[in-house]
């Protein structure tokens, strides 16, 4: 699984979605990219987080 955030520029981030797949998650920041490009927040694509740990798919 992996997680598409948002972050902000006091470096809060807050998830928008999970998905299946990385491709998929980058495919979604891409159309938000192709809105144009906000000031002061960044999109990221990270592997699913639990408690603080990060799982990578095999």
């Amino acid at each position: 699984m992996w997680e598409v955030r948002i972050q902000y520029a006091n470096g809060n981030e807050k998830i928008l979605r999970a998905c299946t797949n990385r491709e998929t998650a980058l495919r979604y920041v891409d159309a938000i990219y192709s809105q144009g490009y906000p000031m002061h927040v960044a999109y990221l694509v990270r592997p699913r987080s639990v408690d603080g740990q990060v799982f990578v798919p095999a």
